[in-house]
């Protein structure tokens, strides 16, 4: 039994030919991160870290390092009832308040070594980084499981404002936050933001009558 096949080739065309070209120099956009203590782009980075942009961030939502974890594989952070449970590939402090986290975390370079910490809400970020693993060498014994570098937003040098409010309604919460920043002189520049926050709790006080708890910041 004897089949024959047939194939048909097409020749590309000019405009065919320019679409491939482009794809074939398309590239990844470049992150820079701090993982080293100093700015480099995250494919020269010889650590595993998960990067969240602050556009990111905002697109998605995402207020506190809980809600971060919901896109970063292998992390764990988890409101407990006197501490957050936190926990990077299945290794952590637990929730004992004497312990320092095996997870540090790093604010603008500075270490918040309880895991309460975790619970403050992100504002005006620049970045989020979650650098899994041992970090000893560069950020301190206390970081054997990994750390969180999380990094504002600094100066710019063109003038830019934003003012956001929010409100949720089943506990009566009011949020109002505002930034300005721009260049002050030649050279220099400022950012200035605040956030105000305040909720009618979700707990009855019966002999106060009041609910708590109420916060402000």
């Amino acid at each position: 039994t004897c089949s024959l096949g047939l194939v048909l080739a097409s020749v590309p065309t000019m405009e065919q030919e320019t679409t491939s070209e482009t794809a074939s120099t398309r590239t990844l956009d470049v992150v820079t991160v701090t993982a080293t203590k100093r700015e480099e782009s995250l494919q020269d980075v010889p650590i595993a870290v998960s990067v969240l942009g602050g556009d990111n961030l905002a697109a998605n939502a995402i207020s506190t390092l809980e809600d971060a974890t919901a896109l970063i594989p292998n992390v764990t952070v988890a409101e407990g009832g006197v501490a957050d449970s936190i926990f990077v590939r299945g290794i952590g402090s637990g929730v004992n308040l004497g312990f320092e986290q095996s997870v540090g975390t790093f604010i603008d370079g500075v270490y918040y070594g309880r895991s309460r910490s975790s619970r403050n809400p992100f504002f005006d970020l620049e970045r989020v980084e979650v650098l899994k693993g041992p970090q000893s060498t560069l950020f301190g014994k206390n970081t054997i499981a990994g750390a969180f570098n999380i990094t504002s937003r600094r100066p710019t040098d063109s003038f830019e404002g934003r003012i956001l409010t929010s409100y949720e309604p089943e506990f009566d919460g009011r949020a109002l936050e505002a930034i300005v920043s721009g260049p002050l002189a030649d050279g220099v520049s400022v950012r200035v933001g605040g956030r105000y926050y305040e909720t009618d709790g979700y707990i009855e006080n019966t002999f106060t009558g009041a609910n708590d708890p109420t916060r402000e910041d």
